[in-house]
């Protein structure tokens, strides 16, 4: 070995890629490459302690735990992934600590960290897709299936057409055949003059009539959806901090305040004493003003009043003493006028200590009690929020049901040691016991569906099977469809099921929800023939005794051979339908 081989090792060292530092069993670092520094955002380490370092810093606690438990139990620590942030830049590292040897005896540990961010995040990028490609081929086995039902459903309806279409036809037959059996007849079967102003006669031919009698009116709208859980509550992080455990996984029954997750406190408790001692200062100063006139500052500012008019009735004193020397001959004039100079200052001196007196009154006054009592009321309120904090630290369970994972291009496994902001999504929890059907409607249909309209729900994954639901929910604002048509939410609440029905229904299964939109059980329906309309209403003719009226009425709802009249008819009226 030559006196090179140092220097090749070093320059070897500096070279790797992968972070290498050197920590004696004392706590100092005695050597460190530059991978190891670009790695941690540091300057300079060697010679520095551990603790220093890391310890006392947020952002590398996981990496700092590997190393520690290295040092505590002098073993090796095989390869680990810690999370550290250094700077704004968050980075995932492998890291391996092993002993150095010397003499038999274990004299240091090495650390070895490699920066595998890239790699972790490829990973994660990976498995985000095959989360979206699994989703996506979900929709299209739903939309096939849904697909099926559609073209099960238009086949039964092109049955019915069908054989609607052989009886029309035998209809039109009948209907020629008895006009041509009319036209033959020597008597004609009707005659009805009517009156052009409100009345008329009933010649030899009656008129065609029918009597109105109450009738079932029900209208309804159908629509495409699928099933969701009745209820869902989101689990968002009530604050800033890290996981320190985790109780549930996703998947698991959970019953209402069952425990969820903890946070650590050790950043909180730290707040929470600031806040404190800043309540305690802000309630001593507070207590101070209260009682300021007696307190310490006071008391100083009226001593020194007190000494200077001591010190200027002394020097006044002094400069009569001296005026009545100066006549007698016994002192020269320039003492006189020292001792004037003399008083001359100690009665600024006393002017001075009376503007002391008069500001430090000043600030114990209204204004100044009524600021620190503000100030106190700040700090209690602070305080109350990082003691709120630490209480939050503890999620439970808001509603009995099954955790589920949070989604979204930015979610994360929920671990131990994870980062957390407030606000942040971590989990939701669904409520299977009650079920809900979502769907949408287009702008044409949604002003006729309101909240607490009754439904019905069928589909093809629970054959035979009709549930009955209510309106819970028409969503203000609409979203684009997949024709960029605009479509509005309806939420649809489903009655409670009995446990064997339950069993049959699935969490995003496709439904069809047909919703009731009008129903009125004793409607007056007459033929669309016997009413006439012109610009300015509707009117029908209503047979009595002998004579034809034209009555006004107030037309509702439309059906295909009908119309609702919902005034000036009464059950039992018989109304001319038009030839």
């Amino acid at each position: 070995m030559t006196d090179r081989d140092p220097d090749i090792y070093r320059t070897l060292l500096e070279t790797l890629s992968d972070g290498v530092v050197v920590v004696g069993f004392d706590g100092s670092v005695r050597l460190a490459n530059a991978a190891f520094y670009r790695m941690f955002g540091l300057d300079e380490a060697v010679g520095r302690s551990f603790a220093e370092l890391f310890i006392a810093f947020e952002g590398f606690d996981e990496f700092t735990q590997i190393v520690l438990d290295a040092v505590g139990e002098r073993a090796e620590i095989a390869r680990r992934i810690a999370r550290i942030h250094a700077g704004e830049e968050a980075r995932s590292l492998s890291v391996t600590a092993s002993c150095l040897m010397a003499d038999g005896d274990r004299v240091a540990l090495i650390v070895v960290v490699s920066d595998i961010t890239e790699v972790r995040e490829l990973r994660e990028t990976e498995l985000r897709q095959a989360q979206v490609i699994e989703t996506q081929l979900g929709e299209l086995q739903g939309a096939y299936r849904d697909l099926e039902a559609r073209n099960e459903a238009l086949s039964h309806m092109t049955g019915r057409v069908r054989m609607a279409r052989v009886a029309a036809t035998v209809f039109v037959a009948g209907l020629i055949l008895a006009i041509g059996v009319w036209q033959i007849r020597p008597l004609d079967l009707f005659s009805a003059t009517a009156a052009r102003d409100g009345g008329s006669s009933v010649g030899e031919r009656p008129l065609p009539t029918v009597t109105v009698a109450p009738r079932a009116l029900r209208s309804t709208v159908a629509l495409g959806g699928r099933l969701t859980p009745g209820r869902v509550e989101k689990i968002v992080s009530p604050l800033e901090s890290h996981v320190s455990a985790v109780h549930v996984r996703p998947g698991a029954l959970v019953a209402a305040g069952d425990l969820l997750v903890e946070f650590d406190t050790g950043r909180l408790a730290v707040e929470r004493r600031r806040a404190e001692v800043d309540y305690i200062k802000a309630r001593d100063r507070v207590a101070a003003l209260e009682d300021w006139d007696n307190g310490a500052e006071m008391a100083r500012a009226r001593r020194a009043l007190r000494r200077a008019r001591i010190a200027l009735s002394d020097a006044e004193r002094r400069l009569s003493r001296t005026a009545f020397l100066l006549e007698q001959g016994i002192v020269p004039a320039s003492e006189q006028e020292e001792a004037e100079r003399g008083r001359e200052d100690r009665r600024l001196d006393f002017e001075a200590a009376e503007q002391e007196l008069a500001a430090v009154a000043a600030k114990g006054g209204a204004d100044a009690l009524r600021v620190a009592r503000l100030e106190m009321e700040t700090a209690r309120t602070r305080l109350d929020e990082e003691e709120a904090k630490l209480d939050r630290a503890v999620l439970r369970a808001p509603i009995a049901g099954v955790v589920l994972a949070a989604e979204g291009r930015n979610s994360k496994p929920l671990e131990r040691g994870r980062a957390v902001t407030q606000g942040e999504l971590l989990a939701s929890i669904a409520d299977f016991e009650r079920l809900s059907a979502i769907t949408s409607v287009d702008e044409v249909d949604v002003r006729k569906i309101a909240a607490g309209q009754r439904a019905s729900i069928t589909g093809p994954g629970f054959p035979g099977l009709r549930i009955e639901g209510t309106v819970e929910q028409v969503s203000s604002r609409a979203e684009r469809g997949r024709r960029n048509t605009p479509q509005f939410e309806i939420v649809v609440a489903l009655d409670r099921l009995e446990a064997h029905t339950l069993d049959r229904l699935r969490v995003g299964m496709s439904a069809h929800v047909e919703i009731v939109v009008h129903s009125r059980p004793a409607a007056l329906l007459v033929p669309l023939g016997a009413v006439e309309q012109d610009g300015g209403g509707a009117w029908v003719r209503v047979a009595s005794d002998g004579t034809v009226e034209r009555r006004a009425v107030t037309l509702g709802l439309t059906t295909l051979d009908a119309v609702e009249v919902v005034e000036g008819l009464a059950a039992g009226d018989e109304v001319v339908v038009s030839r």
